[in-house]
């Protein structure tokens, strides 16, 4: 029976984000084009499929070559439920990104998602005080990355 270990679940997780990103930069529009110049998602379409691949060489090698007898991992329940949930709120906030757009999807997402952390980790319910907190936390938190991105850089934000 394999094991998997925490290694190799990062490593999955890592060469889906770089697929993700990899997917975002082919799909990047280009305003003009001029003959010879590759286009605004070269870069990123190599660094993600390089990361793909460089990735991928150590996910098989420590998985064929390299095996750790006792470097399984072994979840609790409550381990268990926090990760998933935590998951499913990431997913749900991509989800959200692009129907909502940033900035009411970011506000929501980081709201909840310390409520989440209060909850599983903390294992502490809601006060009023803990809303407040996240909810000023959210506020702030979207703002200054709105105002980095989007007027400092001059980036739109989906």
């Amino acid at each position: 029976m394999t094991r998997v270990t925490e290694k190799q679940i990062f490593y999955l997780l890592l060469i889906l984000g770089a697929g993700y990103f990899l997917h975002l930069a082919s799909t990047i529009p280009t305003m003009m084009r001029v003959v010879g110049d590759p286009g605004p998602g070269f870069l990123p379409f190599w660094v993600s499929a390089i990361i793909m691949l460089l990735v991928g060489y150590l996910l098989v090698v420590e998985t064929l070559i390299k095996r750790e007898p006792d470097g399984g991992v072994r979840l609790e329940h409550h381990e268990a439920v926090t990760l998933l949930v935590t998951l499913v709120a990431i997913v749900l906030y991509l989800v959200m990104l692009s129907l909502a757009g940033f900035f009411v999807s970011t506000l929501v997402f980081l709201f909840v998602f310390r409520l989440i952390v209060n909850r599983f980790l903390n294992d502490a319910w809601p006060t009023p005080r803990t809303l407040l907190a996240s909810g000023l936390f959210a506020l702030v938190s979207t703002s200054a990355i709105y105002l980095v991105f989007s007027v400092l850089f001059g980036l739109s934000m989906p």
